[in-house]
């Protein structure tokens, strides 16, 4: 039946006027129904009303241009660790957590976090010292200001010869800068590379593997072995 209303329509009315019925239908329904309303929507749908109208940025299709360069959609959605997932899964094994999860844990971990997610119910502080075979984290420490002191926390709680796995915004990546229009407070500082590998260092594990990036999702990664 709804097929048959719709070949009337196509036989009736003119496909321009068709054409601007569609419009207004879409203007009607994403004010009466916004996206970003809906529960567990992307954080690009919450972000995104704010960013066309800012000075700052240029809506391009598929992305948006910041600071002279083009950032794609996909970048903004949230879930960047799934990028990274199948390279930590080769030392992230055994009993481990996932700091700063959110929705997307790394598989079969103890997920962590403080704003959203399954993590919620799981505090750092009862995961006992030295009981760990690997800590997860991706895109968390740079929203820690003290992140030294949680780094040294995470690691605590790792065996000897456990993995420490750190994935992080590129510093490279404007929008993910510090103060950015994207981001706002909401980044506490700006990760490097080098920085990552001589905290992890310090904190008395040796590095196994690395990408100082960017990658496809404008990250980098450190992995470190715990020696004592």
């Amino acid at each position: 039946m709804i097929q048959k209303i719709k070949n009337i329509v196509r036989l009736l009315v003119p496909k321009k006027l068709r054409g601007y019925i569609y419009k207004f239908r879409c203007r009607v329904a994403s004010h009466l129904f916004p996206l970003e309303n809906f529960p567990n929507c992307p954080d690009f749908f919450k972000q995104y009303r704010h960013l066309v109208k800012n000075p700052e940025v240029t809506r391009k299709q598929g992305g948006f241009v910041y600071k002279d360069n083009f950032y794609p959609d996909y970048l903004h959605v949230g879930g960047a660790c799934h990028t990274i997932f199948k390279v930590a899964k080769k030392y992230c094994k055994g009993k481990g957590i996932d700091v700063g999860a959110g929705f997307w844990e790394f598989p079969g971990s103890i997920p962590i976090d403080t704003t959203r997610g399954d993590g919620l119910t799981t505090d750092i502080d009862e995961i006992e010292r030295n009981s760990l075979d690997y800590v997860f984290s991706s895109h968390c420490l740079e929203h820690i200001e003290n992140w030294q002191d949680s780094l040294s926390d995470w690691v605590s709680k790792l065996k000897k010869d456990a993995k420490i796995f750190i994935y992080l915004p590129h510093p490279d990546c404007k929008i993910w800068n510090k103060s950015s229009v994207f981001v706002g407070d909401g980044h506490k500082w700006i990760p490097e590379p080098k920085i990552i590998k001589e905290a992890i260092k310090e904190l008395g594990c040796e590095i196994l593997d690395f990408d100082d990036g960017p990658d496809s999702m404008q990250s980098f990664f450190v992995c470190g072995r715990k020696l004592k």
